[in-house]
């Protein structure tokens, strides 16, 4: 299980592979169990070709326990989430958001 602090809009996320602006947040039903996804828009490109601007989905994983706490740092909820780890539920999930934001980028934790 992991934390997950929920950011409001145009807060920029850092993570290993990934940084962002978040846009939104949302929730997918998947079976009988609930997708958290963050949309949000990162730059890409370099100093010889100019740069982008490109939508994408980061996927926390599945929701455990929705705004069980309050962060004290940022006063934001946090929500225990499940990373999915099984690899054909991934595949399921990435083809599952693709149809939905066919043109993002997506990520999974």
């Amino acid at each position: 299980m992991a934390e997950h602090i929920h950011a409001t809009c145009g807060t920029e996320i850092i993570l290993m592979h990934e940084m962002f602006k978040v846009v939104s947040e949302g929730y997918l039903p998947y079976g009988n169990r609930e997708l958290l996804y963050i949309e949000g828009i990162t730059t890409a490109g370099s100093i010889c070709c100019g740069a982008v601007e490109l939508r994408v989905i980061h996927i926390p994983g599945f929701v455990v326990s929705r705004h069980h706490i309050i962060d004290k740092i940022s006063g934001n909820p946090v929500s225990e989430v499940e990373p999915i780890s099984d690899h054909s539920a991934r595949e399921e999930v990435k083809l599952l958001l693709s149809r939905i934001f066919p043109s993002y980028l997506l990520f999974l934790s």
